[in-house]
């Protein structure tokens, strides 16, 4: 077992992106609200945070491999006799060991990763708790604390993102030495992409917060305060709203030594280390269907107002008795917000599933019909409502690939390539619902979230030493955004981003898919109804310019990777 680490609870550490000195709570550092390791960059350069939602997405993964393979290991072992002690290298949370321990009751488990994030054994079973013990370490500076030949299986899940391309190598000969003869060592691993938005989808809900400067003076002048003139050079237009973030995303790993597409790289130094490897091909997942718009909401009643303020009044009037809570009007979701205040189960008795073929689910997506018009609405007549309405439920694209498969890539090797084949159950992927697509977006844009910190130590490096590249990203160019600080800034461009990926992903239309109905959205007013249903056209129209490489560009790449320690 190895030495532990001294705590660092009442120890203090250098803040770089304020530059005070804040403290250090063990293994963690807080950085604007966000959870990170504490080790020096240098030493354990993985820039994403450890918050919850980031966390999640390990579950993400492991369920989706558990659906497609029905097992927690891709490796077929021999008379199907399980491991008897296996290693999870950067167990994050722990979630696969878990599952693992329940499909090989005969087996002991370690989980190796860098902070301790990983559930308690305290709450686990006796029976499974008995046989998991985590261990923390940094693997880049101090070899593994194991013996020779102590595994015969080692699990590795995504450590692209935190290990420099000069260290696979010796991670690799580390992995080597303590594996068995006749060990095996399972390695899935993703490229870094930063997944963009063409300007089409973008502009639409970008066009919502823009209005004129006017002001309207009592005498019934009107007075429009034009934009001076920039005295920045002219600059090319971007390839999309959020160049600069993904400029920052790809810095991050840049500066750090990490190769942005380990599943190219790490053939080189996997086969260097086992003689006998079967790569898989290169699984390029594309970027999910465009889903339907969901329908316009109900106009507000024209006493609507009148009434709420007669009911507050009356409210006030009677504080001196016991009275429920007044019940404040929700925030009514738009087109850009993929988030719900209430759902509902439908009664649906089939079970249903993420990952489920389309066709086995009844998808119930709302519709306006001519019921639902209403004289009040200003903008919105019944023909309209049925035309806006057929519109969208056309919107659904037809199932295609989900996607493409680079067997250039497969490797060739004493196993055979029908054996590098074998690794990835295309069969069962073929069989995801065209919205599975939809949680392998949200992993990748999750992914970009949850380095945000790292990408804003580049952004002030740059403000500091490399103003053009910043111009030339548009960060001087948003008049909405000229006056504000840095920081300020920074965080209404991740928020933009933020908002944009989840009107792409639509989380409403998933949850239609496994049978829950779609909240009715709450009742607008006349101005609010006539902005949505600008914006509901705007966003119709700028489908007319998708194209084909903007629906099938991809938005996650995978590949799986096994090799096995030779027999003495």
């Amino acid at each position: 077992m190895p030495t532990p680490r001294p705590s660092t609870a009442t120890t203090m550490a250098l803040d770089s992106t304020s530059g005070r000195r804040v403290p250090r709570h063990r293994d963690f550092l807080n950085k604007h609200g966000h959870r990170h390791h504490s080790y020096d960059p240098e030493k354990a350069p993985y820039p994403l945070c450890y918050d919850r939602q980031v966390l999640e997405l390990e579950n993400i993964d492991h369920s989706f491999v558990m659906h497609v393979k029905k097992s927690v290991s891709v490796v077929q072992f021999p008379d199907h006799i399980s491991p008897k002690r296996s290693l999870d290298l950067g167990c994050g949370g722990g979630t696969w060991i878990l599952d693992a321990a329940k499909e090989w009751p005969d087996c002991e488990f370690v989980g190796f990763d860098l902070v301790d994030v990983q559930v308690p054994t305290s709450l686990l079973e006796p029976d499974i708790a008995s046989r998991i013990s985590w261990v923390h370490g940094n693997f880049l500076t101090t070899k593994l604390p194991f013996d020779d030949d102590e595994f015969d299986h080692v699990h590795m899940h995504g450590l692209g993102r935190g290990i420099p391309e000069n260290k696979w190598g010796v991670l690799f000969e580390e992995v080597n030495r303590v594996l068995r003869p006749d060990g095996v060592v399972e390695v899935l691993e993703h490229d870094i992409l930063f997944p963009t938005l063409p300007t089409w989808f973008t502009a639409p809900l970008r066009a919502r917060n823009k209005r004129s400067d006017s002001v309207h003076y009592p005498n019934g002048l009107h007075h429009r305060t034009e934009n001076p003139p920039s005295s920045q050079p002219d600059i090319p237009p971007l390839p999309h709203d959020h160049a600069l973030l993904e400029s920052l995303y790809y810095a991050v790993f840049e500066n750090r030594f990490i190769n942005l597409r380990p599943t190219a790289i790490l053939p080189i130094y996997f086969t260097s280390n086992f003689r006998r490897v079967i790569s898989a091909p290169i699984v390029h997942f594309r970027m999910p269907a465009l889903p339907p718009l969901q329908a316009l909401p109900q106009p507000l009643p024209p006493n609507a107002l009148l009434m709420e303020a007669s009911l507050s009044s009356d409210r006030s009037e009677t504080t001196s008795q016991p009275h429920a809570p007044p019940t404040s009007r929700p925030f009514a979701v738009s087109f850009s917000s993929t988030h719900s205040s209430a759902t509902s189960k439908s009664a649906s008795s089939g079970e249903s599933s993420l990952f489920s073929n389309v066709e086995s689910s009844t998808l119930s997506y709302p519709t306006t019909s001519p019921a639902d018009c209403s004289p009040h609405s200003p903008a919105l007549s019944c023909d309209t409502a049925n035309t806006l309405s057929s519109e969208t439920e056309t919107a659904h694209v037809m199932k295609k690939p989900l996607y493409t498969v680079d067997s250039s890539a497969a490797e060739s090797t004493s196993m055979g390539v029908a054996a590098s084949q074998s690794l990835i159950p295309l069969g069962e992927i073929d069989k995801l619902s065209e919205r599975s697509l939809a949680m392998q977006l949200y992993w990748s844009y999750q992914s970009v979230l949850a380095c945000q910190e790292a990408m804003y130590e580049e952004l002030l490096d740059r403000t500091r030493n490399r103003t053009g590249q910043l111009t030339e990203c548009g960060w001087d160019t948003d008049q909405e955004l000229s006056e504000l600080e840095s920081r300020t800034k920074f965080e209404i461009l991740v928020d933009r981003y933020k908002r944009d990926m989840q009107a792409r992903i639509s989380l409403w239309c998933s949850l239609a898919e496994l049978g829950w109905s779609v909240p009715p959205r709450e009742a607008m007013s006349k101005a609010e109804l006539v902005e949505e249903e600008r914006l509901y056209r705007a966003m119709l129209e700028a489908r007319r310019f998708a194209s084909e490489e903007d629906l099938y560009t991809p938005c996650r790449s995978v590949r799986i990777f096994v090799g096995y320690k030779d027999s003495l």
